[in-house]
């Protein structure tokens, strides 16, 4: 472990905050598509249209051989992590990474370390011998009754002892015990040696930093740098994500809760921007598997209405700093989205060619159900929650630095911000018989700058 590692680790474990460091030196991906559940094989087919769309990175679910059984979230209890089978065979994921290398296009693999599977039912006792390759001694129960439950988690009584030391429900918690390091690190190396680019670390905040940064700096030797991991953090009383991202970006749900705020029923988008993580390399997400009622019967403060969530997203995209992880619904039913990928995908190669990109969010529309964000004088981006289509005929945008022609990439039409004396309007949208600005309902423009010849004169 680097010097640097080992002072963040020991900050981490005796204070209840890690000031972000320097992680890792993988390129942060630009947009990661959430392949959520879904067949290796099925996601061979389209991976590459992904990359056309804009999308750097593709994140799988669990690969290892699992609780039996179609629901999703057995796939987040191992049973053998020398086993691949579940959603595809080894030949299938090594076919859907050669097939995604083919295009540019990096795979993300979601790992589960922190536990075994429930395979009996019962959250209170498992017999802990039927995992291969571990034994009781490798799991955290009560000494006297091995196989029992030893303790319940407490999310709040001031520390983080039982999070980490006891079972998520049902769940076996694991020790960190060399036979365990030593399977988990072989588990990572084969999805290492098979082409896997980068790793989503599932129920980070109950696994010990120390352990975890081991496990960090394990991946970045074999992968000589160039895999991007993060740590899945659910905050609660006891838990904050700065008490791990000292080691690798963390899930984002502070910004996911402002942004809940904002977009929900009754929310005011003038209350944006949110509160978020300190950490520009976050990941963020307009919702995921742990915040969708339909999926979930413990879902973390679900929106109501779906598309709702689905402007979040497009609102994750337009911004300049995160890593947005787009659930894989979210890019095929709301039509904006795959455009916000693109949208994301030109700021940044504006931004690598010394264009300004910078993020500000603009007043010119003062509506509860309107934001209107600025990507320096390269971009813009427009969201309308309400029902009804947003229609004004006059937008004054002094105060911003638009200014030219922009074309919205969703259809291609052209938009003109010019000076008028002393001020800044928009006077062309789609066509130069009008200026001002129009939104249909529950819906999201992004419009990137473009030669102003493509207005038209």
């Amino acid at each position: 472990m680097s010097l640097k590692r080992l002072i963040a680790t020991a900050s981490c474990l005796w204070a209840l905050s890690c000031t972000p460091a320097q992680k890792q030196e993988a390129e942060q991906p630009t947009a990661i598509f959430h392949a959520f559940n879904q067949l290796y094989s099925d996601v061979s087919a389209f991976v590459c249209t992904l990359a056309s769309q804009g999308y750097s990175h593709v994140q799988i679910s669990p690969a290892q051989k699992s609780n039996p059984g179609s629901e999703w979230w057995k796939r987040y209890q191992p049973i053998d992590l020398s086993v691949i089978e579940g959603l595809g065979t080894e030949d299938d994921l090594q076919q859907l990474i050669d097939q995604a290398r083919s295009c540019s296009v990096k795979i993300i693999a979601d790992v589960v370390l922190n536990h075994m599977a429930n395979l009996d039912g019962n959250d209170g006792f498992e017999d802990l011998t039927q995992y291969p390759n571990l034994s009781p001694a490798d799991f955290n129960t009560v000494a006297s009754s091995l196989g029992q439950k030893p303790c319940d988690i407490n999310y709040s009584d001031g520390n983080r002892t039982t999070e980490i030391d006891c079972w998520l429900g049902g769940l076996p918690d694991l020790k960190f015990t060399e036979n365990v390091k030593t399977i988990h690190k072989a588990y990572l190396k084969r999805l290492l040696d098979l082409g896997i680019a980068g790793f989503r670390f599932d129920a980070a905040k109950h696994m010990p930093p120390e352990v975890l940064s081991d496990y960090v700096d394990f991946i970045e030797q074999e992968s000589g740098g160039t895999a991007w991991s993060y740590l899945e953090v659910i905050q609660d009383s006891d838990t904050r994500a700065a008490d791990y991202n000292a080691i690798a970006p963390v899930s984002d749900f502070l910004l996911y809760d402002g942004m809940k705020a904002a977009f929900g029923f009754g929310g005011d988008l003038r209350s944006l921007p949110p509160q978020t993580v300190d950490d520009p390399t976050s990941v963020t997400f307009g919702q995921n598997h742990d915040t969708i009622a339909a999926l979930n019967s413990h879902a973390i403060n679900p929106y109501d209405d779906v598309t709702e969530a689905y402007l979040a997203t497009g609102y994750v995209l337009a911004r300049q700093n995160g890593t947005p992880l787009v659930f894989n619904d979210d890019n095929l039913n709301a039509p904006f989205v795959p455009f916000g990928v693109k949208f994301r995908q030109i700021m940044r190669q504006r931004d690598a060619a010394g264009k300004s990109t910078t993020e500000t969010l603009l007043r010119a529309i003062d509506s509860p159900t309107v934001v209107l964000m600025e990507r320096g004088a390269e971009g813009f981006f427009i969201a309308n929650k309400a029902s009804r289509k947003l229609d004004l005929r006059t937008l004054d945008v002094t105060l911003s630095n638009l200014e030219g022609c922009y074309q919205n990439l969703r259809n291609g039409f052209t938009v003109a911000i010019e000076q008028r004396g002393d001020k800044k309007f928009v006077t062309r949208w789609g066509t130069w018989e009008r200026g001002g600005i129009e939104v249909q309902g529950r819906d999201a423009l992004y419009l990137v700058r473009v030669p102003f010849e493509q207005c038209g004169g």
